[in-house]
């Protein structure tokens, strides 16, 4: 390896024949550094972080203080500017040809900025919401089965016509005709609403009071009404019921398995009929709290009505003939008609704090909810069933055991609905205030039913059940009333009102010192610039035909022996409807009208029970005659129009035929 480090060497090099002398020593470099792999040394990551932690933290609680108000921390502005002042100069733009000129707006600004310096102002809550239901639930059937067991077949032939049951039902209804049934659908139908249903209650009184079989109680007081009579305790459902539809209080086997055991001569010569066990329900359960508060006020009047118009119709009038006139006496009319009638008053008060030496708490602010123009909440729900259920039986024992099922239908409407909003502290109403709740139930029953036997049959042997039914009719309403209401404004509610109508939004200082509302360091307020309808409507109607014929024959050879057990029924039928409404009521706490507190209510209960001349002693009180009072002369029924009325169907062009033969 040649390297030169001083002048001499390198002309010495020189002349030698070495030229670069520096290149030439790196290029007759021999060596070269070696390269070895590093030793496997394990990386070092330093020492570890270690956390010491106490799962078990202590906390120390502190001073319990009962009674704590708590009230959201309110905005305030900042001590800086939130805008620098900076000078915007607004622009035109032309459109279509049309200058749009925006208006010059002061900026924001905060604290000691040069703009508008803010106060703390009301909190603005969220919008109300506004709930509206309309419930139709209608159930129609028919069932008219024709039944031949042998070769028997009558000339006279009893077939059911529902022109009766049209006629009955035209009666019945009449009990509520006198109300408006139209459901409406702006705000100002709204209104004649209620003032129509407030008339109504007045026609109703003055037709009704007096006829035999329907009471009427004017402005009813809380409490339960059971066939136009105060009761302490409403009855109860299961102690009614027919006994071809109560349920067995026998519990089941535990093993799932149970011994069966028949004997040939219990059987022998058994004819079973099931012509009626039919069973219609209208149930219905609403719970209305929309606008829901515990202090109210009303720039205008406050209207609140409230009506139960319950009816039960039946007819129940059997004929009996050749071989059962046995029977008739053990078969009296036995159907139980219930008018059940519950009114609570919910009307609650505000508590207000016991003294404790400290000051009295008052409302410091509030947070405003706001709704310009009407507030309409109306739950409207129908329900009707209607079933034609008339069934023709000629039935033969021939010695064997028959079991025949013509009726047993079911029918069931059902609903529950809960409208739950929001509550508030206080609702301001810049108008009026409408409340009500109406429940129209009726029942109509037409249960006439004939039996009879072909020549040669012997006495009847067995067990017999030709009515039995139940008819029943239970409502309740629950509502705040107005007996916590009281006529005239305070003054700062006035000054809110005006106010609010101006959109001003502070909450006037005479609430701070308002003893209605002691106790509540924040308010939640509604205000609702336009009337406020609150309406809950239930119509139940249940409508059964179940006119039985039934003739029993017995062959030639049986004829002599009279060994056949018949077991018949034709009854045992129930007509049920059952409504609740729970309203969330206006003004549990004290709350006031601007103008007038106007409250109406009724009740009306009716039974009508149809007789006809010529069939026994009669079974209770003949149908009313005054009750087409309420007919004008062009609605009243003709003949030849019978069905017109509930619009029934011609029966005799739909049947369901059951023809069989049992030997």
């Amino acid at each position: 390896m040649l390297g030169f480090g001083d002048h001499i060497s390198e002309s010495i090099a020189h002349f030698m024949g070495y030229f670069s002398t520096s290149v030439e020593a790196v290029k007759m470099r021999l060596e070269y550094r070696e390269f070895k792999d590093a030793p496997d040394v394990p990386q070092s990551h330093g020492e570890i972080l270690a956390i010491q932690t106490d799962p078990q933290m202590q906390l120390a609680p502190g001073t319990f203080v009962p009674d704590g108000n708590y009230l959201p921390m309110p905005w305030t502005a900042s001590s800086n500017d939130v805008l620098p002042g900076v000078n915007i100069e607004p622009i035109d733009v032309q459109l279509y040809g049309h200058n749009l000129y925006h208006t010059a707006v002061p900026i924001h600004s905060s604290g000691n900025g040069n703009g508008q310096s803010l106060e703390q102002g009301p909190f603005i809550g969220p919008e109300v919401p506004e709930t509206s239901m309309v419930l139709q639930q209608t159930s129609h059937m028919e069932d008219n089965d024709i039944v031949i067991t042998g070769n028997h077949s009558p000339a006279n032939l009893h077939w059911g016509d529902n022109a009766d049951l049209a006629t009955l039902s035209v009666s019945a209804l009449l009990v509520s005709n006198a109300f408006s049934h139209d459901l409406p659908d702006t705000a100002s139908g709204m209104a004649q609403f209620f003032s129509d249903q407030s008339d109504s209650m007045d026609v109703a009184e003055g037709l009704l009071t007096g006829i035999s079989g329907i009471t009427v109680v004017a402005s009813p007081t809380a409490g339960i009404y059971v066939n136009g009579t105060t009761v302490s305790e409403a009855p109860v459902l299961d102690d009614y019921k027919p006994a071809q539809l109560a349920t067995p209080n026998t519990p089941a086997s535990a093993t799932g398995h149970q011994a069966l055991v028949i004997n040939g001569k219990d059987i022998e010569g058994t004819v079973s009929l099931e012509a009626g066990s039919n069973i219609l329900v209208n149930e219905i359960v609403l719970t209305n709290t929309g606008t829901s508060g515990a202090h109210f006020a009303v720039a205008g009047n406050y209207y609140n009505i409230n009506a139960i118009v319950q009816t039960n119709a039946y007819s129940d009038i059997d004929s009996f003939g050749n071989g059962f006139v046995g029977q008739q006496q053990s078969c009296g009319p036995s159907t139980n008609a219930m008018n059940i009638a519950d009114f609570i008053s919910s009307t609650g008060h505000v508590q207000v704090p016991a003294a404790t030496g400290e000051a009295p708490v008052f409302p410091q602010n509030w947070q405003v909810t706001v709704m310009n123009g009407d507030l309409m909440q109306m739950n409207w729900i129908s329900q009707y069933n209607f079933l034609s259920d008339n069934d023709a039986h000629v039935l033969s024992s021939t010695g064997s055991y028959t079991t025949i099922t013509t009726g047993s239908n079911g029918m069931l409407n059902t609903a529950s609905f809960a409208n739950l909003c929001n509550s508030y502290d206080l609702v301001i109403i810049g108008g009026h205030l409408y409340s009500g709740n109406l429940i129209f139930q009726t029942n109509v029953l037409f249960d006439d039913d004939t039996m009879t036997t072909g020549n040669g049959t012997g006495a009847y042997s067995g067990t017999l059940s030709t009515s039995d039914n139940l008819l029943w009719n239970s409502a309740s309403i629950q509502s705040a009333g107005t007996t916590n209401w009281a006529t005239g404004l305070p003054d700062h509610y006035k000054e809110a009102m005006s106010g609010l109508a101006d959109g001003n939004y502070k909450m006037p200082d005479g609430f701070r010192s308002d003893a209605a509302l002691q106790g509540m360091a924040g308010l939640k307020m509604l205000y609702i610039s336009g009337n406020v309808y609150d309406l809950n409507y239930i119509s139940q109607t249940n409508i059964l035909g179940d006119s039985d014929f039934v003739a029993r024959y017995e062959d030639a050879l049986r004829a002599t022996s009279h060994d056949t057990v018949w077991d018949i029924s034709t009854g045992s039928n129930a007509l049920i409807n059952v409504a609740t409404i729970v309203d969330g009521g206006h003004g549990n706490g004290t709350s006031y009208a601007g103008g007038g507190v106007y409250s109406d209510s009724i009740l009306i209960q009716a039974e009508i029970i149809a007789q006809q001349p010529g069939h026994g002693s009669g079974q209770g009180q003949p149908l009313a005659n005054e009750i087409i009072a309420f007919l004008d002369d062009d609605a009243s029924p003709s003949p030849d129009a019978d069905h017109t009325p509930i619009h029934l169907p011609d029966t005799t062009h739909s049947v369901d035929v059951m023809q069989t033969a049992l030997a």
